[in-house]
């Protein structure tokens, strides 16, 4: 008898303390609301983690970080399971579920890579089509490339991935950001293997920040706004990019 009373004190007293520690954790957690984000799977540390990560701390507040496939994240932004996005290009048909954040904070260049010896063979569009081209699947590129069903398309998921695949000759060619190719090259010790073939297609594409309409992020554009035109005029998220890359092992 002596030894349940003993073990029921023991239980209440451990019970008391997980509850008032769980109490503390609540309290202070909940002194700042939560944005609820997402990146792509197996970049929880990736470029567009630090970019929001960046913006919570300069919001002052908590954040809920999530990975899965960009099409999902559309999906749980227009749902409002999600509160913010970056990276995202403006399009008509988003315009309904997103609102944008002023201004856009960056302007990337896709481009064609090749092997050094063989970037001369591609020196119009139409030579696409007698090459096997590395891409990212459900990326958008510029409208004719995305719309040729004719071109032999390899879904792949990483630079890296991309670029170790072109060294062994499994592709062609592949189609990535030339600013973050470049220094991944360098990183890697490819830079004098490979090299932007003849013909690019001359596009740039805008990049912004984007916040479910269902959000209580809506009561924060203005805040929003101010971060990134600062963020844009200090160079904050540039410099990001480049410590990242710099960062980045390069096996």
């Amino acid at each position: 008898m002596f030894k349940v009373i003993i073990y029921i004190i023991i239980v209440l007293a451990a019970n008391t303390c997980l509850a008032d520690n769980t109490f503390a954790g609540n309290k202070e957690v909940s002194a700042k609301p939560f944005i609820k984000a997402a990146v792509a799977e197996g970049f929880a540390d990736g470029l567009h983690a630090k970019y929001i990560r960046y913006l919570v701390n300069k919001l002052n507040m908590n954040l809920s970080l999530a990975t899965m496939p960009f099409a999902r994240r559309i999906k749980e932004i227009r749902n409002g399971n999600l509160d913010i996005i970056v990276g995202v290009q403006r399009t008509n048909d988003r315009e309904d579920e997103l609102i944008y954040i002023q201004p856009y904070y960056e302007s990337l260049t896709y481009c064609f890579f090749s092997l050094k010896e063989h970037s001369n063979t591609v020196s119009q569009y139409s030579d696409l089509k007698i090459n096997t081209i590395g891409v990212n699947k459900n990326s958008k590129y510029f409208p004719q490339f995305d719309k040729d069903q004719t071109l032999n398309k390899v879904n792949l998921i990483t630079l890296k991935q991309k670029i170790n695949l072109l060294i062994k000759g499994r592709i062609d060619l592949f189609i990535h950001y030339q600013e973050s190719t470049m220094p991944t090259l360098i990183k890697m010790g490819y830079e004098d293997k490979i090299s932007q073939t003849i013909y690019q297609p001359q596009i740039s594409n805008k990049h912004y920040i984007a916040i479910s309409k269902r959000s209580f992020l809506v009561n924060h554009i203005n805040d929003l706004q101010q971060i990134m035109s600062n963020a844009v005029k200090n160079k904050d998220l540039i410099n990001i990019r480049l410590q990242h890359y710099r960062q980045q092992p390069s096996n």
